[in-house]
């Protein structure tokens, strides 16, 4: 019964592009210091997508470079970057990486804070057909109907067996 509640569920739901979540979590960063997350890519091209809001402290900033860059970013010298995002307290960005490689998302707490900077930061690989951010499909009311009708034809049958056992269990009583 349950195979085929979710066999059925699945039929109706429609085909969604798979999205490959990399990272979903809080984030503390001391005020001026830096935070860096590895990004393998091990297939291309991908749409780097990277969403953020600060939930206590002050504004960040996001750079995403070759990781091979990275050394050279932390040196001041000249650095190949991909993508960049200005000091906020929210914001999302997104990139095409057109080829596999490693790349490093670096996550810069502004120095004038005075407490450490707390984030929720979501990374998510993307089909790059795609729009970003996704346009709304309208509902189909048709299927939205068959949803619905056959939510409540399966109530009723397993509302008739609980019945008819209850029933069976009462006889058996007397």
């Amino acid at each position: 019964m349950k195979f085929a509640l979710a066999f059925a569920l699945l039929l109706l739901s429609g085909a969604e592009p798979p999205v490959q979540v990399l990272f979903d979590d809080i984030v503390d960063i001391a005020p001026g210091e830096v935070r860096t997350l590895a990004l393998p890519l091990q297939e291309a091209p991908v749409r780097i997508a990277c969403s953020w809001r600060v939930l206590q402290g002050g504004d960040v900033r996001l750079l995403l470079l070759p990781a091979d860059n990275v050394d050279a970013w932390v040196e001041g010298k000249p650095y190949e970057e991909l993508g960049a995002a200005d000091f906020s307290r929210n914001g999302t960005f997104t990139r095409l990486a057109p080829a596999p490689r490693e790349l490093v998302l670096a996550v810069e707490a502004r120095g004038a804070a005075r407490r450490t900077t707390r984030l929720r930061l979501l990374v998510r690989l993307l089909d790059p057909s795609l729009p970003f951010p996704p346009v709304p499909r309208a509902a189909d009311r048709r299927r939205g109907e068959i949803l619905v009708w056959s939510s409540l034809a399966l109530f009723a049958v397993i509302a008739a067996a609980g019945a008819v056992k209850l029933r069976r269990n009462f006889a058996s009583r007397r």
